[in-house]
């Protein structure tokens, strides 16, 4: 019951921290002519909170050209913008996760001089833009369909159409080499520890102790590190859906930027992500208290 209150005290602090964030663009406008817009900070703040409600009635105001002013209803045309863009993210940080997961794997089972070598490709690879990356994949699909005249993808989104593998793939590469990267760190720690060694004395091969015993006391380390990993695909996010023109809550803000449009895009991303975070952390600290370790 403790753990839940601590729970609903940290959303609580997050959610009013996202809503007195959108209105600092009010003070900083101000604080550039010499004023502290201060009432008028709070004034919009009240009008934020007054215009979501009711929530199904909500729509965004924006200018197309130079005067014309068009409404966005949240439901259902804001709505997809947030979906699609929350379907690349979740798609591309699972998948992050299970190939850094298995090549950490893979490179575990290798002799250490095989081991060094895979590691020094997958830091340099670390090292390259994301935009580089993007463009790198754009050229690549171009040069296939030119020899080939397959279409392996589409390089854009053009009008209601929807494209996935290829933007998730982009968004996934760095991402998973940085887990892939703590990955390795935690499993070789645990690779020292003294039950590692009882356990091959005892027989037990490489694979088998790798997999029945590392692994379930390295993914908890992997799994609370992938946060900060979740973070830097959200700052990645702006400029994929930039270079494939994808319809997606980022690239929106980005062309209507408004303090209750900046409220809604951040919610949609924190409020799933801590909610999947939260169910996760309690899930591990759970069975970790049960056995001391996740054995």
């Amino acid at each position: 019951m403790k753990g839940f209150a601590k729970w609903l005290i940290q959303l609580g602090v997050a959610l009013v921290a996202i809503w007195l964030i959108s209105g600092v663009p009010l003070l900083i406008s101000g604080l550039q002519k010499g004023q502290f817009l201060w009432k008028e900070y709070i004034e919009t703040l009240k009008s934020m909170i007054d215009s979501l409600f009711p929530l199904q009635d909500y729509a965004i105001e924006y200018t197309v050209g130079w005067n014309f002013v068009k409404r966005l209803p949240l439901f259902p045309n804001l709505a997809e913008y947030i979906e699609y863009s929350l379907q690349i993210l979740f798609l591309a940080l699972a998948a992050a996760i299970v190939f850094s997961i298995l090549g950490t794997f893979m490179t575990m089972l290798l002799k250490e001089r095989a081991r060094q070598r895979v590691k020094m490709v997958f830091y340099f690879l670390e090292s390259l833009p994301d935009i580089l990356i993007i463009l790198l994949a754009q050229l690549t699909i171009v040069i296939i369909y030119k020899q080939t005249g397959v279409l392996v993808s589409k390089i854009a989104v053009i009008g209601d159409e929807r494209i996935y593998w290829l933007p998730v793939l982009c968004l996934m590469i760095l991402p998973m080499i940085q887990l892939y990267r703590l990955s390795m760190l935690t499993f070789e720690a645990e690779e020292r520890q003294m039950y590692v060694e009882l356990a091959k004395s005892l027989g037990f091969s490489k694979s088998v102790i790798l997999f029945s015993h590392i692994f379930r006391n390295a993914i908890i380390s992997v799994f609370f590190q992938s946060k900060k990993t979740m973070w830097f695909m959200l700052s990645n996010l702006f400029i994929l859906e930039l270079m494939f023109n994808i319809p997606g809550i980022m690239l929106f803000m980005s062309q209507n930027m408004s303090g209750e449009l900046f409220m809604i895009t951040v919610l949609s991303f924190f409020l799933p992500v801590f909610v999947l975070y939260s169910i996760g952390e309690w899930a591990f600290m759970r069975r970790m208290k049960r056995g001391g370790a996740v054995l």
